[in-house]
């Protein structure tokens, strides 16, 4: 996964946030929906960085656990991209941002407006979910997004009140950071999901 990533932290870095009810099977025998894969893909991910990120923090303390999603967390998306034949990433609510490589699309940036709207009205991040599925480019069969909540533990490195040791880690590997202050509940970004047109990887012909 990319560096911004590591704001698991928020209910899906952690696996935490509130799934979507799974949507009607396919009247195709064995053959998933764009939206199953969708939430399998991102089910997924957030099972898999949780278990790395729980395993290093056992055994390091929060600068390393930095460094290790900076580094093993674009390799654990990759190896779900691979599994699912999606596109997948972690977006941050503007102005939020931990790397520039993260920016959003524009349809990213759409989409995230709109859920800081309803968290604002009161709706919990973790219920924030978009599934489009007409009027995508050539080749895109549904574009899924779930909001990311901040939990207890993402206030170590995305809180008000920063170790200073967090501080200057974040400072060397993130020189433009600006994912801090958060407390709490806060919507953090989104999980987004993209699906090609087409029978996703293990199929039948």
């Amino acid at each position: 996964m990319k560096p911004e990533w590591m704001f698991v932290w928020s209910g899906l870095l952690l696996g935490t946030a509130a799934a979507a009810p799974p949507p009607t099977a396919s009247p195709e025998a064995g053959a998933p929906t764009p939206q199953q894969r969708a939430q399998a893909a991102a089910q997924d991910f957030g099972a898999s960085l949780k278990a790395a990120l729980t395993a290093q923090l056992a055994q390091s303390d929060t600068t390393a656990a930095i460094a290790f999603c900076r580094d093993e967390a674009p390799k654990i998306a990759a190896r779900i991209v691979a599994t699912h034949g999606v596109r997948l990433g972690r977006v941050p609510v503007a102005g939020r941002q931990r790397s520039p490589a993260n920016s959003p699309e524009p349809w990213q940036t759409q989409g995230l407006a709109r859920f800081q709207a309803r968290a604002a009205a009161g709706t919990p991040p973790g219920e924030l979910v978009e599934v489009t599925d007409s009027g995508l480019p050539a080749g895109v069969s549904l574009r899924w997004m779930r909001g990311i909540a901040v939990e207890p533990m993402c206030l170590a490195c995305h809180g008000k009140a920063l170790e200073p040791a967090t501080r200057a880690a974040l400072q060397r590997l993130y020189p433009t950071d600006s994912a801090t202050g958060f407390a709490a509940g806060d919507l953090r970004g989104a999980l987004w999901v993209e699906v090609p047109a087409g029978r996703g990887p293990g199929t039948a012909p």
